[in-house]
Formats: C-alpha cells, sequence, structure tokens
C-alpha cells in the first residue's frame, strides 16, 4: 500500500456505522524523537452522526494500543487514551452470539462531544484490529532509536 494513501489502525464497520482511525503519515521527517509521531483521522459514521477528528499519535501511543489489543483478545473492554484528551473505550456486548464492540469516543476535554456507536463487524473483529496495526508498523517502523546514555556521560 502506498503510505501516501494512509493505512487503517483501527477500522470496524457494518453495514450502518463505522469507526476509524486512520494513519496518514509521518508527523515530520528527521532524526529526533519526533519524527516518529504520526499524523491520524479518526473517522465516525452512523445513521445519527458523522464526524472527524485529527489525532498525532505518539510511539508510546502507538504501544498502549498493542496492550489494549492483549485485553480485548480476552474479550476485556479497553480505554485507550488516544491523545491528549481524546479517548477511545471499547466495550464487549456479550447479548449476541457473537461479541459485538460498542465503542465510545470520548473528546469531551476538547471539543465537548462523545459518541458511542454499537457495531456488528463480525467473526474476527480483534485479529482484524491485530493485522491493521502490524500493517501500519510494517509501513511506518519507528526510525529513532534512543539509547540509555552512558554512566560517564555526566562526567
Amino acid at each position: 500500500m502506498d503510505k501516501g494513501e494512509g493505512v487503517d489502525l483501527i477500522c470496524l464497520i457494518d453495514p450502518d456505522s463505522s469507526v476509524r482511525v486512520r494513519i496518514l503519515g509521518r508527523n515530520s521527517h528527521g532524526d529526533t524523537p519526533y519524527n516518529d509521531y504520526l499524523d491520524a483521522e479518526l473517522v465516525i459514521t452512523s445513521t445519527f452522526v458523522s464526524g472527524r477528528l485529527g489525532l498525532c499519535l505518539s510511539p508510546e501511543v502507538m504501544d498502549d494500543w498493542a496492550t489494549a489489543l492483549n485485553k480485548l483478545s480476552d474479550r476485556q473492554g479497553i480505554r485507550w487514551t488516544a491523545m491528549g484528551d481524546t479517548e477511545i473505550r471499547i466495550e464487549i456486548d456479550r447479548q449476541f452470539s457473537a461479541p459485538r464492540p460498542i465503542v465510545t469516543v470520548d473528546d469531551g476535554g476538547e471539543s465537548g462531544v462523545t459518541v458511542r456507536v454499537v457495531l456488528d463487524p463480525g467473526d474476527g473483529w480483534v485479529d482484524d484490529l491485530r493485522e491493521q496495526l502490524r500493517r501500519v508498523r510494517q509501513t511506518w517502523p519507528n526510525e529513532v532509536v534512543t539509547a540509555p546514555r552512558s554512566r560517564d556521560h555526566w562526567q
């Protein structure tokens, strides 16, 4: 996939609604730790509401997303702070034969908006999210490797 097209980090879709976090590219290039930040956009659509929010994701936030996916695999709900006060929560709805995600995007601190979407993406949606994370990391691997300073750095 061409880096210019973007790559989905989160893509949960059913016939009526979708929640997507699409990585657009690096925030900046160079040899500072900030070139590993990724520009992204969060897009929510449903029969009732549609919205778009720009994000800038740090390497630590991406690692937090990987940890969150482990919890989702264990059928636990998660809270993932994507940026600043913007939080994505995924609860597991077990009322049906296949567990379904209930996604809440809370941007209350910045825009004052919270949106909750119940999705039916079918079986294997957590595995799909893992594959999406793998594709993002393959497309934009961390470029800056920070090594710890030696003991005598300050001497």
